[in-house]
């Protein structure tokens, strides 16, 4: 072998070499990796509040909250399947105009039905962040979003009333229970 065929051979070898390390990294970064959101803790909140006949309703008494403390011993307590419906939606620490939101896919009706408020939803107008929405019980809770819901004759001035994002990052940080 002449030393021009050599030193083609050698080249040829380093950019195969180089071309599989590259298609490597390429393949591996392509490879969806166990996403670090499956082990990570969920946990926002959002605010709302319910008008009755221009009455406002104060969800603040004890029997509205969800008691489980989040820490057991000084560690995270392992996640209890029975308390996954209630981990949605809940309310903490008698402050009944801020929702804890600790598991997947929660929606406005899962609060209502955590906290045991019963209402017609035929019966009500919901918006959400100042917008009217059609079935607002079905739609996803979002991080600091503001609820209000009118249950029968109300003066559309209580939308002023809303919770602003201020006052849920206030009392998340106040929070005993689960604060961030």
């Amino acid at each position: 072998m002449t030393r021009i065929q050599m030193s083609k051979l050698i080249l040829i070898s380093l950019a195969s070499i180089g071309a599989l390390f590259y298609l490597t990294f390429v393949v591996i970064k392509l490879i969806p990796k166990k996403s670090s959101t499956q082990n990570e803790k969920i946990h926002y909140h959002a605010g709302f509040v319910v008008f009755e006949n221009n009455k406002k309703l104060d969800f603040s008494d004890t029997k509205y909250m969800f008691l489980k403390p989040c820490l057991v011993n000084g560690k995270e307590e392992e996640e209890d399947r029975s308390n996954l419906q209630l981990e949605k939606a809940h309310l903490h620490d008698n402050v009944g105009d801020v929702v804890h939101i600790e598991a997947k896919d929660p929606v406005w009706k899962d609060l209502f039905a955590n906290i045991k408020f019963t209402m017609k939803y035929s019966n009500t107008t919901g918006y959400i962040n100042n917008k009217k929405i059609e079935n607002f019980q079905n739609q996803p809770i979002r991080p600091y979003d503001s609820l209000v819901v009118f249950i029968g004759e109300n003066d559309e001035k209580l939308l002023e009333q809303k919770i602003t994002r201020e006052y849920i990052e206030t009392q998340s940080k106040k929070s005993i229970e689960c604060g961030n």
